[in-house]
């Protein structure tokens, strides 16, 4: 009798692991899926994404420095690089074209935009400014979002490398300081990148890299 009593409890906990294992495993299959779905349910989620990444990330106006030309020595150029800017974020498998239009949807739609009125690899008296799109368009495949968006951004940490293609020379960056707020929280940096937290929130990710001498 008491055996049949452990052999009922066994099993329950049996079933009880196994439906916990299911239940595990839809929710990691659904996470890189859920885009799609919320898409589908509501496609003007990605207007949402854009009018926050466009809406002011700063407090104060971002005043320019002085920037000694020895301490801005340009990497050498390599003609095998593309000629188009791109960002390169290895820790997260980032390849993404950068656009500089006026218009950030023009760039979003591509890849990654960067802030005209702010710096460049070139330029370091202002913060260089890039933004992607966390979660992209309905029509992005897996493969592309992870390539072109910021969707894994939160997976970078202190001391990864960012690399800026830029005019055929490859400039390098090292993460110091990550940050989810509304507003650049420190304008000490020489990269700037961000990203949505939500859909329907101002809430966003920051990462601020400096340029690795």
């Amino acid at each position: 009798m008491k055996k049949n009593i452990f052999i009922k409890k066994l099993s329950n906990i049996y079933v009880i692991l196994g439906f916990s294992f299911l239940a595990l495993a839809f929710i990691l299959i659904a996470i890189p899926v859920s885009p799609y779905i919320l898409y589908r349910l509501n496609p003007d989620l990605t207007d949402t994404e854009i009018d926050n990444i466009k809406e002011e990330i700063y407090e104060e106006p971002i005043v320019p420095v002085e920037v000694n030309e020895k301490d801005n020595v340009l990497p050498d150029f390599n003609a095998s690089l593309p000629q188009e800017p791109h960002l390169v974020i290895s820790r997260i498998e980032v390849f993404s074209p950068i656009g500089e239009s006026n218009d950030p949807e023009t760039s979003l739609r591509n890849g990654t935009w960067m802030a005209s009125d702010y710096g460049n690899p070139e330029d370091r008296s202002l913060p260089t400014i890039l933004a992607a799109h966390r979660f992209g368009y309905v029509y992005w495949d897996i493969t592309t979002r992870n390539t072109l968006s910021f969707f894994n951004l939160p997976k970078t940490r202190i001391g990864d490398s960012v690399i800026i293609i830029w005019e055929q020379r490859e400039y390098e960056y090292e993460i110091f300081a990550e940050d989810e707020s509304t507003f650049i929280k420190t304008y000490d940096a020489d990269l700037i990148l961000y990203t949505c937290k939500y859909f329907n929130s101002t809430q966003r990710i920051f990462r601020y890299a400096n340029r690795v001498e």
